[in-house]
């Protein structure tokens, strides 16, 4: 039970993290941006990918290799850990679009 609720945990935040993308996506490419907007963007998602292989790395190190119910929620655990740094950039830049 514990690795289908991992494996549901990353469905929803996948979801979720799609959701405020799709936001945020429409509302960036409707608008005019400045070079250094682009930059700021950009860098974004350069400190996002650093963030996400650095965890995945950590996850990684804990892999279990004796078990295969372990094994399945360990690989939800990474994917989860992986996503965690574009979920959380994309859910904070859809709040702060909705409050302007």
């Amino acid at each position: 039970m514990h690795a289908a609720l991992s494996w549901g945990t990353l469905g929803l935040r996948w979801l979720e993290m799609m959701s405020a993308s799709s936001q945020v996506i429409a509302h960036r490419t409707s608008r005019r941006n400045t070079p250094a907007q682009w930059v700021a963007m950009g860098t974004e998602k350069a400190a996002a990918g650093m963030a996400s292989s650095s965890a995945m790395a950590r996850q990684a190190a804990r892999f279990p290799m004796h078990d295969p119910l372990a094994i399945s929620n360990a690989w939800a655990r990474l994917l989860l850990s992986g996503m965690a740094p574009y979920r959380a950039r994309a859910v904070r830049n859809a709040k702060a679009r909705r409050r302007r």
